[in-house]
């Protein structure tokens, strides 16, 4: 496996123990304990019950799709089917997307970090996979009002994950008094799979995107029911799920259903040109072994999975495929369809600090000829990485190699991204861009993880393990929710230029 293709794996496997959440004694008594808290609400398809905890009225897996299985694969989304009954949205997670299984950790120890030492992890985070997996989580303090709006699009690449970590995000809401959306879409190769080169039914690509899109247009016929304003909502999302914002943002069908948008560690300026993803799709076929386009929704998920993870290319991320994405995202320039969008654009100090420890110890012990090195291996021309050096020990004189390995990475990566982004928004000259560095080097892993990708993530989400990270996620929670009401990130005590 290529170093890219491991690092891009592992990222997708790193949060999803993000999962989780007090024993709530609503779960543990199964439905009839949600009867007993139960609450109600009106959709456009059909009434739904969920269920109060700690001051939150909580609704999980309510369908914003219809089924997306045999030969509803690969197409656009459809509306939901309506219902007359009572949908229990109470006791059970709606279905993820079929996807690899993700590292499996124990709530104890460093790693109780991505779920701010919440011990109903294990009981929250439960989920089945399934292609039918057009579902979404709402929280919310009151039905009635109008409140912000935040829509958390998670993250994983385009490969893994879910939305669940707003079901232990509840402190989040109450404090902040926001809706809290989160969606569960199309991954991999059932949701990033371009067939439009081999068969005129599948022009319209992205059916992963589009089921973002889909779950956005619900949030604006619905979420005034859940005491939201559909006229004041905010997308957010890290890592995979920036990129996806990225995308979004370019996406003629998205225009009109989001008023603001943060984007963190996942600025993606490209995505991947009809020819390269056509061939990738001519590969898919070859690996489970048929030969027209329509066999492919007669191939199980189980086989469709295990040949899109061998798969390279295929279910890697958004297509131009000149009907839902028409361009490039952010190249040559930032997308007019939301030149108009305010931005909270930023990353994290030490991104690649994780994979390092799953990946290569060494980088934690260099030396600066080791800096040297691995510098060189990152495919820094080896006539400037002297000269690179020589500036970051300057500007960071008491940081270690191994800090500034990691700093370096970064900047030429992530950050690089994330900068250029903000630059070619604030060149329509339309909106307002607002930047955020997290540089608090966390003690996880004996410090080594530093300031690690994702690690605003649980903070921003009022998710603290460490007790002296407490001021620092309230003050990202109520920045963030401070954007999504007023379009800017300051509040009290934070004036943010």
């Amino acid at each position: 496996m290529k170093r890219r293709t491991f690092v891009e794996r592992t990222v997708i496997s790193i949060p999803a123990i993000i999962l989780a959440g007090q024993v709530n004694p609503l779960l543990a008594n199964g439905i009839s304990g949600a009867k007993k808290n139960s609450v109600d609400a009106d959709t456009l398809y059909g009434k739904v019950r969920g269920y109060e905890f700690n001051g939150v009225k909580i609704f999980r897996g309510i369908p914003y799709g219809g089924p997306t299985e045999g030969d509803a694969r690969f197409l656009p989304p459809s509306k939901p089917g309506k219902w007359t009954d009572i949908k229990d949205c109470a006791t059970a997670n709606g279905a993820r997307c079929v996807q690899a299984p993700a590292m499996d950790y124990n709530v104890e120890g460093d790693l109780g970090y991505f779920h701010g030492g919440r011990k109903d992890y294990e009981e929250i985070s439960r989920q089945v996979d399934s292609e039918n997996c057009l579902n979404l989580n709402v929280l919310t303090p009151s039905l009635s009002g109008k409140r912000p709006v935040m829509v958390y699009i998670h993250g994983g690449g385009f490969d893994t994950l879910s939305g669940i970590l707003t079901m232990i995000s509840d402190k989040h809401v109450k404090e902040q008094d926001v809706v809290l959306v989160g969606i569960n879409h199309r991954l991999n190769v059932f949701g990033f799979t371009y067939l439009g080169g081999l068969s005129e039914k599948y022009a319209i690509g992205n059916p992963g995107m589009l089921d973002l899109i889909a779950a956005l247009e619900w949030v604006r016929d619905n979420i005034e029911n859940f005491g939201g304003d559909p006229g004041n909502v905010m997308i957010f999302g890290e890592s995979g799920g920036g990129a996806k914002i990225s995308t979004l943002l370019a996406m003629p069908a998205a225009s009109g259903l989001f008023h603001k948008a943060a984007i963190q560690s996942g600025s993606m300026l490209q995505a991947i040109d009809k020819e390269t993803a056509t061939k990738a799709a001519e590969e898919l076929m070859q690996k489970v072994g048929v030969t027209q386009v329509e066999d492919l929704h007669k191939v199980s998920a189980k086989d469709m999975l295990r040949a899109g993870i061998s798969g390279g290319i295929i279910g890697a991320g958004p297509v131009v495929d000149g009907h839902s994405l028409l361009r490039h995202p952010w190249d040559p320039d930032a997308p007019e369809t939301s030149e108009d969008i305010p931005l909270l654009i930023g990353n994290d100090k030490d991104e690649g600090t994780l994979f390092a420890i799953i990946g290569n110890q060494r980088l934690f012990s260099l030396n600066f000829n080791g800096l040297r090195e691995e510098l060189i291996k990152t495919e820094l021309p080896e006539n400037s990485v002297d000269e690179v050096i020589s500036l970051y020990k300057r500007i960071h004189p008491d940081e270690s190699p191994s800090d500034l390995f990691f700093r370096i990475s970064t900047d030429r990566g992530v950050r690089w991204k994330a900068v250029k982004q903000a630059e070619l928004q604030l060149a329509r000259n339309q909106a307002n861009v607002f930047m955020y560095y997290f540089q608090w080097n966390t003690p996880l892993f004996d410090g080594k993880a530093r300031a690690f990708h994702t690690a605003d993530l649980p903070l921003t989400m009022r998710l603290t393990y460490y007790p002296e990270s407490e001021q620092l996620s309230k003050q990202l929670s109520g920045a963030w929710a401070a954007f999504a009401r007023n379009s800017d990130p300051s509040q009290q005590g934070l004036k943010w230029p």
